[in-house]
């Protein structure tokens, strides 16, 4: 059955005001968002785009890289699954074959580090590579936040230590191919975890994230020959020194930011209409970076003005209802048509969590409920429910519609739009902006269908009944939800 928004999407908006809907007297998209290109990177895309749909089509996309690269490999991610042996020894071989591929490995230190039954972890996981091939071939970083110090980092247990900030760039380059993604290095993300996935062929992308993930290496504590965790040298610890340590990884981002900026720079008469542009954007609130929220709201700005003329309509997805504040806000005050994806409840990824964890998703119909009466019953804005029978959702990202059919801009990374991702975590993502040659389009396009294809829109008043009963100290949990999860 095809859902309401699934429709909607499948048709061209309702134009406003009685405006024409003639695409030769309307901006081309270059044109529309020409301004999220200043002050930031832009490259150039001459490769085809390749959009994978399902986990397991990722999985071998990681496996096939890592087997065929010959000079780098560059895997950013909040951990690595326990588990995942048949990830360590892919790269194991392709170390010992190519004595000139070097392997850098980002990950979050507290998650990198968290045990689990047989006190496994990720650094436990891959130090035998570190030992055989040394750490001048393989550089293993975990990000350590300096939010979580002194006292708290002595009282705080393992896993709610985490919601102080972490490490979430999704990012996977091979030699000049970057596979960008929401997605984690763990089984659940290889098989019946929904994610989204995009591959890229650009020699100039790769560098970019093999710079970001060395230049945050640079302030992260190393994986040591001995499978010890240190601080470089002269980099203070986060934990110890916060202050310090936020200058110093200050001065270190703020000058990444600024070379490639001024290396990548295109001026927009140098941009042709079949051109695909991707613009990466990072975002570290807590060490003062906030491109990725100076980007976004550039683009609610630029689609809300076009929206007013022609009509405009929007596809937002994140793995939880949990936008922050700056989204909701901007969403409720735009003449864009928004529509909202998310995780059902049972395609939550805590619906089977054990504790006071299983009532996240209660909280979170909770949020939905209240954001949609606050929007006042309007027929543009809506919301959608991801649900496929024994799989979760962990989907992220923005599909723009302008006034056409198919999208002419999707937004692919990290953030959930949450409050985490701009005020505590590690996040990027990539914008894109096809050009009209190839099938880019058309290919985002059927990937938001085919993930609508598993939802169903949700009214106030359902969510009204699914909430009647829920605990009453379940609200009073909602600014901690809100905040930390």
């Amino acid at each position: 059955m095809i859902s309401r928004i699934t429709r909607r999407l499948l048709t061209a908006p309702a134009l406003r005001r009685g405006i024409s809907s003639d695409s030769s007297r309307i901006q081309s998209a270059h044109q529309v968002f020409a301004g999220l290109t200043k002050n930031r990177p832009v490259y150039r895309i001459t490769d085809p785009v390749e959009v994978i749909r399902e986990p397991s089509v990722f999985y071998q996309g990681l496996l096939r890289g890592i087997s065929l690269a010959k000079h780098r490999i560059v895997l950013s991610s909040l951990y690595l699954g326990s588990d995942e042996s048949e990830l360590v020894s892919a790269l194991d071989r392709a170390l010992a074959a190519n004595q000139g591929l070097c392997v850098d490995i980002l990950l979050d230190c507290l998650r990198g580090t968290r045990s689990d039954s047989r006190n496994q972890s990720s650094a436990t996981l891959l130090a035998p590579l570190v030992r055989k091939y040394g750490d001048k071939r393989v550089r293993i970083a975990m990000y350590h936040t300096p939010a979580l110090n002194g006292i708290s980092k002595r009282l705080w247990p393992q896993r709610y230590n985490e919601t102080f900030g972490l490490q979430h760039i999704k990012a996977y380059v091979f030699d000049d191919e970057l596979i960008v993604s929401g997605a984690n290095l763990s089984r659940e993300y290889f098989t019946n975890r929904q994610d989204r996935y995009i591959k890229i062929g650009s020699r100039g992308l790769a560098l970019y994230f093999e710079e970001l993930v060395r230049s945050i290496a640079s302030f992260s504590f190393r994986l040591d020959n001995n499978g010890l965790l240190a601080m470089p040298v002269g980099v203070p610890d986060p934990s110890l020194d916060p202050r310090e340590f936020v200058t110093v990884a200050n001065a270190v981002m703020t000058g990444f930011l600024s070379r490639a900026q001024a290396e990548n720079t295109i001026s927009s008469g140098d941009v042709d209409e079949a051109d695909t542009l991707a613009i990466p954007t990072v975002q570290m609130s807590q060490l003062g970076i906030t491109q990725d929220e100076e980007h976004m709201r550039e683009f609610f700005h630029i689609t809300d003005a076009f929206a007013r003329l022609h009509g405009c309509r929007n596809l937002m997805a994140s793995a939880y209802f949990n936008f922050s504040d700056f989204h909701k806000r901007n969403v409720l005050r735009s003449s864009s048509r928004w529509d909202l994806l998310v995780a059902s409840p049972r395609a939550n990824g805590f619906f089977t969590a054990s504790g006071i964890s299983r009532y996240i998703p209660d909280m979170y119909s909770i949020i939905e409920h209240e954001f949609l009466k606050s929007s006042g019953g309007r027929p543009d804005i809506a919301v959608e429910e991801y649900y496929r029978d024994g799989w979760t959702f962990h989907g992220k990202g923005v599909w723009c519609y302008l006034d056409q059919k198919l999208p002419q801009l999707t937004m692919i990374g990290s953030p959930n739009y949450g409050y985490r991702s701009i005020y505590c975590d590690l996040e990027t993502q990539i914008t894109l902006i096809p050009g009209t040659a190839g099938s880019l389009q058309n290919d985002l396009h059927q990937e938001a269908l085919s993930l609508l294809s598993h939802s169903e829109m949700v009214s106030e008043a359902s969510l009204k009944k699914r909430i009647r009963g829920s605990p009453l100290w379940l609200y009073g949990l909602k600014p901690f939800i809100l905040k930390k999860m």
